[in-house]
């Protein structure tokens, strides 16, 4: 079926990696993986339930916004516990006091700033701006007021980021705590691209790369990517060049790309598995195992790059803001030949928020080509129907 079908195999026990491994904020499903590649493993969470957890497996309970308590968990679990190594995961892998304690305690391979100089779009963009590739113009707005000089500077059509309250683009961080500020970057007009790597050993390997909303579908992001030779080949080498700029050493990235008329440019990036509903789709493309192959990959064993045997698309939609009155077409949906999950997250009396909420729905589906996929989104953007109030109270 594709390069990863053997992955299905008992696993073997871990043999030059640490045996004692501490997961941060883990999924349920990563934890499985760890215990059955052979990991004595501890879990600190805010959130995992302990039944979610094998009986087996120690869970213990942290505040993750409070950095002393923290690294205080973490290095508890070192001294006393013996964990040998740190995965972070749901995103703590940015947590200052997360990476620098497991960078100070040799938990991880990457340096303490490696997540944020991947996720924090100002020291991004710096990073790459000093490089010899991806430039794209930058201001830094430290307060609204600063906003329409930034903007000046640029000038061009500019894209706005709001950064995290003190965020800096190069040195101290400087700002009044918990004021906002903010990127201005030059507007990057081309199709978007989701680049998944791997990384072990500072060895990069592409997992594959999405199409993104625009770049074959104006609703829809499809994997693999329809791309050109040259296009997917100088994607892949500008992100591997940002992970080599930032030092990433050890776990999966992900990167959006735009391909500009003057060449691909990096737009965001973050250290994790993409979320859903992107993640099911690489899955269900290829059968790749993202929680079992990383246990595996930290266990020692050969990284396997996935090959799709089929495509798989993720059809997304918005409804506009009000009440929601009705639905219809869900059950059609699901009927749709290739369709593996409808995700439609109202029900009649809900209250619609307006874009950016992050409620967004969506229809995830597979495909022997990309014209079958692109019939099946246009056959669930025919069958799907809600009526909204419109009324003024809900707008």
């Amino acid at each position: 079926m594709s390069a990863t079908a053997d992955r299905h195999r008992e696993p073997d026990p871990p043999e030059s990696a640490p045996q004692c491994l501490l997961l941060l904020c883990p999924s349920p499903r990563l934890v499985s993986a760890a215990v059955a590649a052979g990991f004595a493993v501890r879990v600190l969470t805010d959130g995992l339930p302990s039944h979610d957890a094998p009986p087996e497996v120690p869970v213990e309970h942290v505040d993750i916004t409070d950095e002393n308590a923290l690294a205080e968990a973490i290095e508890r679990s070192a001294r006393v516990h013996g964990s040998q190594r740190l995965l972070a995961c749901a995103g703590t892998a940015e947590l200052p006091a997360a990476a620098g304690t497991a960078a100070r305690l040799g938990l991880t391979p990457n340096p303490a700033d490696a997540a944020r100089l991947l996720g924090e779009p100002a020291a991004m963009r710096a990073l790459l701006n000093g490089s010899r590739h991806s430039y794209v113009p930058a201001a830094r707005a430290r307060t609204a007021e600063e906003l329409p000089a930034a903007v000046e500077e640029i000038g061009a059509q500019v894209t706005v980021r709001t950064l995290p309250a003190c965020s800096g683009i190069a040195g101290p961080r400087d700002g009044t705590a918990g004021e906002r500020s903010y990127l201005v970057e030059q507007y990057l007009e081309g199709p978007e691209y989701g680049v998944v790597t791997l990384t072990v050993d500072g060895m990069h390997r592409v997992v594959g790369v999405v199409a993104l909303h625009g770049a074959w579908h104006p609703s829809s992001h499809l994997f693999p990517a329809p791309l050109g030779e040259r296009d997917e080949a100088e994607a892949r080498a500008i992100v591997t060049e940002l992970l080599d700029l930032a030092g990433y050493e050890f776990g999966y990235a992900y990167t959006v790309v735009v391909l500009t008329a003057d060449g691909p440019r990096v737009v965001r990036s973050r250290a994790a598995w993409p979320d859903e509903p992107l993640a099911s789709l690489i899955e269900l493309a290829t059968g790749f195992d993202a929680d079992e192959e990383l246990v595996q990959a930290l266990a020692g064993k050969p990284v396997n790059v996935p090959a799709a045997d089929r495509y798989a698309a993720v059809a997304s939609y918005r409804l506009p803001t009000g009440r929601l009155l009705s639905v219809s077409g869900l059950e059609a949906v699901s009927e749709l030949p290739g369709v593996h999950r409808v995700h439609f997250p109202y029900a009649s009396g809900d209250d619609i928020p307006g874009h950016g909420s992050g409620a967004e729905g969506h229809v995830v589906l597979s495909a022997e080509s990309t014209q079958q996929a692109a019939e099946t989104v246009t056959a669930v953007g025919r069958l799907l129907r809600a009526e909204v109030s419109r009324r003024p109270d809900h707008i």
